[in-house]
């Protein structure tokens, strides 16, 4: 990437807000653990004091004491959701309400948006089950791909009804959510996703490579590595044309095409120097990605429903108590 397109990127607010090293990122996720926590028991001490069963509440008590999440436990159920994301999509697209042309990008923001989230929330407070639908529902605005309400909750009830159960998703579970979402993300919607650039490099390339059929091949595989990188933290360390270059090594070597002569002729040497060893991180870290299975998310999301935040769970004693009090309890995010 040129100086003068690098400067460009700075002036963006993914760049500006969103931006970490990885040791950055894991203090901010352990400290909003650590305050997570401490949010919990404070909500059960309150819930303690409007629960007549002085037995009840020492069980729960307990039981969040003995089942509180770590940072990676959040992590692990937060990936979970995010593989959900490109089920959804699929499930959009084949029922007609998402176009084939903006099912990367409605999937790459909705992606972007949940992760974004979760810098300054917690699983305790937020379940990502709600978080990931409403995070969906918004990035069909953004990338003008809009579904109605109603039709968006449509497939997740036949869904719901089909596995054997009653509707359980109501238009206003999404919507009582998404000023919440959009006060977490600073009011900043735009996401730079690594698929624009990678077909950038695709038309660039072919002024070098002789083998296009094999070179669409490459360009074809580079989209399944960006498809892997969204789900990883990439987005926070690195600009999404330096994603999108790794995604393009990573598919080049896998077809044994050499891309290096490319490289060479469009950066000059001490640039490429650096680039390189960028682009070797990025390639070990979408490598090396292992999704939550399926098992594992179930053995968290168990573990959560004891150790959910009392305050903003609508279920409990205490949320409808300071209901009844103030008239309606919204929720609210802990952004900073």
């Amino acid at each position: 990437m040129s100086s003068e397109k690098t400067q460009l990127f700075k002036q963006a607010s993914q760049y500006r807000n969103w931006r970490f090293t990885p040791e950055s990122l894991a203090q901010q996720r352990t400290a909003n653990n650590k305050k997570g926590i401490e949010r919990v028991l404070q909500g059960l001490s309150e819930e303690a004091q409007v629960d007549d069963d002085s037995g009840t509440s020492e069980t729960r008590m307990n039981e969040a004491t003995n089942n509180l999440l770590t940072p990676s436990e959040e992590l692990d159920l937060i990936d979970y959701y995010l593989q959900m994301v490109h089920v959804y999509t699929l499930t959009y697209k084949r029922n007609g309400l998402l176009k084939a042309d903006a099912v990367n990008n409605v999937k790459a923001t909705a992606i972007n948006f949940i992760k974004r989230f979760y810098i300054h929330n917690v699983v305790f407070d937020y379940p990502p089950k709600s978080i990931m639908l409403t995070c969906f529902y918004l990035a069909t605005k953004v990338e003008n791909a809009f579904v109605k309400i109603d039709d968006f909750t449509r497939p997740l009830q036949a869904a719901e009804t089909k596995r054997g159960g009653k509707p359980q998703t109501k238009n206003e579970d999404i919507l009582d959510l998404e000023f919440v979402v959009i006060q977490s993300l600073q009011f900043e919607l735009a996401v730079h996703h690594p698929y624009r650039p990678a077909y950038g490099f695709y038309l660039d390339m072919q002024a070098y490579i002789e083998d296009k059929g094999l070179l669409k091949e490459v360009y074809e595989k580079t989209q399944s590595y960006i498809d892997q990188s969204l789900y990883t933290d990439l987005v926070f360390f690195y600009q999404s044309s330096q994603i999108a270059l790794g995604a393009f090594k990573l598919a080049a070597k896998d077809k044994d095409l050499d891309i290096d002569p490319y490289l060479t002729q469009c950066f000059e040497a001490r640039l490429l120097e650096s680039l390189y060893t960028i682009l070797d991180d990025i390639q070990e870290i979408i490598s090396s990605r292992s999704p939550t299975a399926v098992e594992k998310a179930r053995d968290i999301d168990r573990k959560l429903i004891l150790c959910r935040n009392p305050e903003k769970n609508p279920n409990s004693k205490l949320y409808k108590k300071k209901a009844a009090d103030q008239g309606e309890v919204p929720y609210q995010s802990d952004s900073e």
